[in-house]
This record gives structure tokens, C-alpha cells and sequence, in this order.
């Protein structure tokens, strides 16, 4: 069967009916695997007819997609309300990529979750447009914890903050795949340490923790 190449229908969030779907997914999900899970279980977990569900989501990779969005925007929301409470600053913006990494790691078994929509994007137009709007959106929500955490110490950042994010969200990705694939966190965390003294090589120098003089 050809893959569809009509764009996924917008999802509202706010309806129950939607919000009730992809609770009984994430369920589904975990409980048999997203292979196993059925559209027709996931409606009938969510109690709704599954025509009502093929009016919500085109497939089970546009449900996937959509759960990965829902959990990267509370992600996002989780750091904006450490960063309001604190003034800008560099440490602020350095404990911002410890929460980060803290959600990384909680979350590394969904990581093939993220493949399975990658995978899907090869061959489906459809998925292929929303997973470029999705990476879009994580991108400006890095960009703008960046903003957030810096305030007026953006605008000395060595690299500006779109760029500066978009290195973020690669790093961040390259975790989340290093952690699927080994048992092992500590190394990994050594690596996420070593990236963040290089993040604050492009912090403003005058932020930054100084050494006592010798």
C-alpha cells in the first residue's frame, strides 16, 4: 500500500476524546509493545470506536509522534519553571541542561519509540512533514530555554542562541541514542559533563566561574 501523501491532520490537544486516545496508547505502548498494539485496542483502551480514533490520528506513527510531542513541550514547561525561579545566569543555564539530561535518563527504554518514527519518515510523506514540524518545535523550545536562562546574557553567547540550540538539540539526541544502546549511564554522563564545560567555553566569559588567583 502506497503511503499516504496527504499532510496529518492537525491534533487538538484539548479534546477529550484526543486526550483519552493517547493515554490508552502510551498504555498500550508500554504494556505490548508498540508493534503489538493494535489501533483496534488502543480505542477500545480508550473507549471510543475506532472510526473515532481514525478521525484523531492517521496511523499509529502519528499517535507515537504526537505522544513524543506531549513529552518533550512538559519537558520543556518542567525547565521554564526552574528558570523562573532564579535570576538569569550561566549556572542557571547549566542546571537547565542537568534537568535535561535528569529526563533523558528517566526515559532512555522509550528511545525505540523515537526510531520506529524515524523509520516511518523514510517512506511515508505524511509522517516525514510532521516529524520536520515536530523537530522544528523542539528546536524552538530549545532555543528559547536559552533565552530564558540567559536573559540579557544572550546576546553575549560566542554563538547565537539559534545556533547555539541547535547544537543542544543534536547533543541531546546523540544522548538519548548512546543511553538505548549502552547499560552503562556513568560514561555516558562523563561525555554530557565534558560537553557542558564546552558549553560554557561559549557562555559570557564574564558569567563564568573564575579560578582564585594562584
Amino acid at each position: 500500500m502506497t503511503p499516504s501523501t496527504a499532510p496529518l491532520k492537525p491534533v487538538n490537544h484539548d479534546n477529550k476524546s484526543v486526550q483519552r486516545i493517547l493515554a490508552a496508547a502510551l498504555s498500550c505502548f508500554g504494556q505490548r509493545g508498540y508493534h503489538a498494539a493494535s489501533l483496534k485496542e488502543i480505542a477500545a483502551e480508550a473507549g471510543v470506536a475506532k472510526s473515532l480514533l481514525h478521525y484523531h490520528f492517521a496511523s499509529k506513527e502519528h499517535l507515537l509522534i504526537e505522544l513524543e510531542a506531549i513529552y518533550y513541550r512538559q519537558i520543556a514547561q518542567a525547565v521554564r519553571a526552574r528558570l523562573a525561579t532564579r535570576a538569569p545566569s550561566v549556572e542557571g543555564a547549566l542546571d537547565a541542561l542537568d534537568q535535561v539530561w535528569d529526563a533523558i535518563v528517566a526515559t532512555r527504554s522509550q528511545f525505540p519509540f523515537a526510531l520506529e518514527i524515524w523509520r516511518a519518515a523514510l517512506s511515508n510523506p505524511a509522517i516525514k512533514e510532521r516529524l520536520d514540524a515536530f523537530q522544528a518545535e523542539m528546536l524552538e523550545l530549545v532555543e528559547e530555554g536559552v533565552s530564558s536562562a540567559l536573559g540579557p546574557l544572550a546576546a553575549q553567547l560566542k554563538l547565537p542562541p539559534a545556533r547555539l540550540a541547535a547544537l543542544l538539540q543534536l547533543v541531546f539526541q546523540g544522548v538519548s541514542l548512546q543511553l538505548y544502546l549502552t547499560a552503562e549511564v556513568a560514561p555516558v554522563r562523563r561525555t554530557f559533563e565534558d560537553f557542558k564545560q564546552l558549553v560554557r567555553g561559549l557562555l559570557p566569559a564574564d558569567e563564568r566561574k573564575r579560578e582564585p588567583p594562584a
